[in-house]
């Protein structure tokens, strides 16, 4: 039986409610701790997405698996001309939306709900697991590896949040309601865990194909952002040394939830 999600939903909940916090205490929007943390969860959610997900993902069974990636990441594709790249942990703002009137917020708000709320949906059931044989200690196991992804999304949403919180700041909201938009962004992940959780409770849906098409979909929007804050270059196209030894920490850590 499957149990609601209230671990996964609280910590998704905490890690908003970080980066927002962050940001109204240091009113820093950007600095190198904040792009080496965007750095090593970019690689971490990456390579749990290469090493893991998607060979879970195949294994589940489901039809045209390759489909839900292609309509999440062409969905992301969507979200980041309304978001302006906030989900990328930091915002392309052009020079007609410096006054950040409130279509222009409501728009921003309504991609990153939609982006957030799908992040939330597969902790509300139980992902596709891949098995390991592991033949010479005389045991088969499985993973489960919402635990492991848990914490690369949450590290995405101190960063997403962060960014999000700087926005409302610069547009000259009242800091009350910077922290009830924030608190409000903060459920939305939770909301969707739930939400994905009462479908299958409620019978309205199998949830041992609807979570991997929902999986699919998440790891379509993982590889587009990922990709797009990693191959962001450095100014003047450096190379950087230390943003390197970050991803490079973020792909080992992937490697190592699965022993």
């Amino acid at each position: 039986m499957n149990h609601p999600p209230v671990f996964y939903a609280t910590i998704l909940f905490i890690s908003a409610l970080a980066g927002g916090g962050i940001f109204l205490l240091t009113h820093k929007q950007s600095s190198k701790g904040l792009k080496l943390l965007l750095a090593f969860s970019a690689a971490y959610l990456l390579g749990l997405t290469l090493l893991h997900l998607f060979p879970e993902l195949f294994e589940s069974g489901i039809a045209h698996a390759g489909w839900y990636v292609l309509a999440g990441f062409m969905l992301q594709v969507i979200l980041d001309f309304f978001s302006h790249g906030i989900e990328h942990g930091h915002a392309h703002i052009h020079e007609h939306h410096h006054h950040h009137g409130t279509r222009f917020l409501f728009m921003v708000m309504v991609s990153l709900w939609i982006h957030a709320f799908i992040e939330g949906m597969p902790f509300g059931g139980a992902m596709p697991t891949h098995i390991h044989d592991h033949a010479h200690a005389g045991h088969v196991h499985s993973h489960d590896h919402r635990d492991s992804l848990l914490i690369g999304i949450s590290l995405h949403k101190v960063t997403e949040t962060l960014v999000f919180t700087a926005l409302l700041f610069s547009a000259g909201i009242s800091r009350i309601k910077i922290l009830f938009w924030v608190v409000m962004f903060a459920l939305v992940a939770p909301a969707g865990a739930f939400a994905h959780y009462f479908i299958g409770e409620n019978g309205l849906a199998n949830l041992a194909t609807l979570t991997p098409k929902v999986t699919g979909v998440l790891i379509g929007i993982i590889l587009h952002v990922s990709t797009i804050i990693l191959f962001e270059s450095e100014e003047g196209h450096k190379f950087n040394w230390i943003k390197f030894l970050a991803i490079l920490l973020g792909i080992a850590g992937a490697a190592l939830v699965s022993l």
